[in-house]
């Protein structure tokens, strides 16, 4: 056997599996040098820290300068808990190595849910490249939405192999209940396997003759929605109970939402928006040539998916998921279609080789040498702090603020705000940070006012009690000018802690002022004073 390289004393390695070897470890590698976000990331450690200090979930919001009245909503515990947990061991890199873990395990399930649709082998590496490049915009954040797209992943693989399979009757309502306290999109769920079985529903009626009485009686129609009755029982399992998938029904109707980026319409010259019309093109032509037919599920998968991404771009999560899903097989059926009318030569059988496994191992060697935080566990040298956070991240003025002890209430922008509360153990309380659902409207608005620099910034803070105020010179270079020629004037009602090319800190005077009077802020010369920005073009929220 030795000139197929082969042999019976070692493990032989297809084409196609080498080819998904190869798929995985490319995606975990290329997810790897994803940096942590500050973002909402740490906003998540922060509550993962609290429940585990404190062995209790939190009735209100332990870490806001005026928590909200509304209850809290524990959609994503489990995954919080995780989070910090997995920090506390690991640090930073165990976090990294989560990130590529997550999106990696996302996109195997996706190759094996693609395969037993009963497309060949050798196209189901294509599967997790398909998911990977459509959802670039959002697996560069680790959060607990990653989790989600991997519950979807299973349920995909679920729709597979139903109703032939009974085994997923077993698993589905354990992965459902492990979703819904891991992130609150388990509907994503609940809406594929509904679209699948009101399409295999519609095919059953349609093969007994259009007789309800005969269809009802088919041990199929019982199994996909007893399987759908137990994912909504998983679902239901949770500090919520049932109410978690009425709340999260409306979780987008917060007033503050609607200005933060990812809850925003799609675009068309957006990253998301070119994926999302480069899939939707190549979804047209795929269904012009291929001659299998379309099912009523995946028509309603695309289209519910489709719509919601157009309405919202975080909506992409779930659309990268289910399109190669849904797309593979006709495109298969396509491409049989194409080589058939060409006269292009059959395939060759794909016949297992022990060279294949050598090559194998090799790439997963070298992907741990390649990949950061793999490469960390193997020499023991971890990146510091700088390398592997974004570079906004605030790690400077956050050293500064640790090393003077500053404690109390700060206004800072959202997105900093996580990382210093994290940075400070909970001693600095911001006055928003990327759980912007847990705000007030009020104290929202009160927030884009100070960022604008709108006329009476100052007395808001004062009205707000807020101790410190950090801004972001590029961001709000309005502001930022403002606190410098407050901290020059005659009688300054702040003076500037901290400053660099980034940022400004500056610590409010605890002298109160009369809410009629006028701010006295020293107006700089015309020509110098730019619009005021307003900070509608924020990072993710804490989902």
């Amino acid at each position: 056997m030795r000139d197929n390289l082969t042999s019976p004393y070692f493990p032989n390695t297809s084409k196609a599996g080498l080819s998904v070897v190869i798929a995985l470890c490319a995606i975990f590698a290329l997810t790897s040098f994803n940096r942590l976000n500050h973002t909402d990331l740490w906003g998540h450690v922060n509550f993962g820290q609290w429940m585990v200090e404190h062995r209790a979930l939190p009735a209100a919001d332990p870490f806001a300068a005026e928590p909200s009245a509304a209850p809290m909503l524990h959609s994503a515990w489990l995954a919080q808990v995780l989070g910090y947990l997995v920090h506390a061991a690991f640090g930073n890199e165990g976090l990294a190595f989560g990130h590529a873990l997550l999106v990696t395990a996302t996109a195997g399930v996706l190759m094996l849910a693609a395969s037993k649709r009963g497309i060949p082998a050798t196209w189901a590496w294509s599967a997790g490249a398909i998911f990977f490049v459509l959802d670039l915009p959002i697996l560069g954040t680790i959060r607990p939405q990653l989790f989600g797209q991997l519950g979807a992943a299973l349920v995909l693989l679920a729709c597979s192999i139903l109703p032939a399979k009974k085994h997923p009757l077993v698993w589905l309502p354990m992965v459902a209940a492990l979703w819904a306290n891991l992130h609150g999109s388990i509907l994503m769920g609940i809406a594929i396997l509904g679209a699948y079985a009101i399409g295999t529903t519609w095919n059953l009626f349609v093969e007994h003759g259009r007789q309800l009485p005969a269809m009802l009686k088919d041990g199929r129609f019982v199994t996909i929605w007893l399987a759908l009755a137990l994912l909504v029982a998983g679902a239901c399992v949770g500090p919520h109970g049932p109410m978690l998938l009425v709340r999260t029904i409306f979780f987008g109707e917060h007033a503050a939402l609607s200005s933060i980026s990812e809850w925003r319409a799609l675009t068309p010259t957006s990253l998301t928006g070119l994926l999302m019309i480069a899939s939707g093109a190549a979804a047209l032509g795929i269904a012009k040539t291929s001659p299998k037919k379309w099912e009523l599920h995946e028509i309603l998968i695309l289209a519910a998916f489709g719509l919601a991404t157009v309405s919202a771009i975080r909506m992409l999560a779930w659309w990268s998921v289910a399109f190669a899903w849904v797309i593979l097989p006709h495109a298969v059926a396509a491409w049989a279609k194409y080589r058939q009318e060409n006269n292009l030569p059959e395939p060759v059988a794909d016949e297992p080789a022990s060279m294949r496994t050598v090559l194998a191992l090799g790439v997963v060697f070298m992907t741990a040498l390649l990949a950061p935080p793999t490469y960390a566990a193997i020499t023991g040298k971890a990146r510091g702090e700088g390398p592997i956070t974004v570079v906004d991240t605030p790690i400077y003025v956050a050293d500064d603020i640790v090393r003077r002890g500053l404690a109390g209430p700060i206004a800072a922008p959202m997105d900093w705000a996580d990382y210093l509360v994290f940075r400070t153990d909970g001693q600095l309380r911001p006055l928003v940070y990327s759980h912007v659902h847990l705000t007030e409207r009020d104290t929202w608005k009160d927030y884009e006012s100070i960022f604008r620099g709108d006329e009476l910034w100052m007395h808001v803070l004062q009205n707000h009690k807020m101790r410190y105020l950090l801004v972001s010179r590029q961001r709000y270079p309005q502001l930022a000018r403002l606190v410098t020629y407050e901290n020059l004037s005659d009688s300054p009602r702040l003076r500037v802690l901290y400053q660099d090319q980034r940022c400004v800190l500056a610590e409010l005077s605890q002298a109160k002022r009369k809410p009629s009077q006028p701010s006295t802020t020293p107006a700089a010369p015309a020509a110098t004073i730019e619009p005021a920005i307003i900070p509608t073009a924020t990072p993710a929220t804490g989902r």
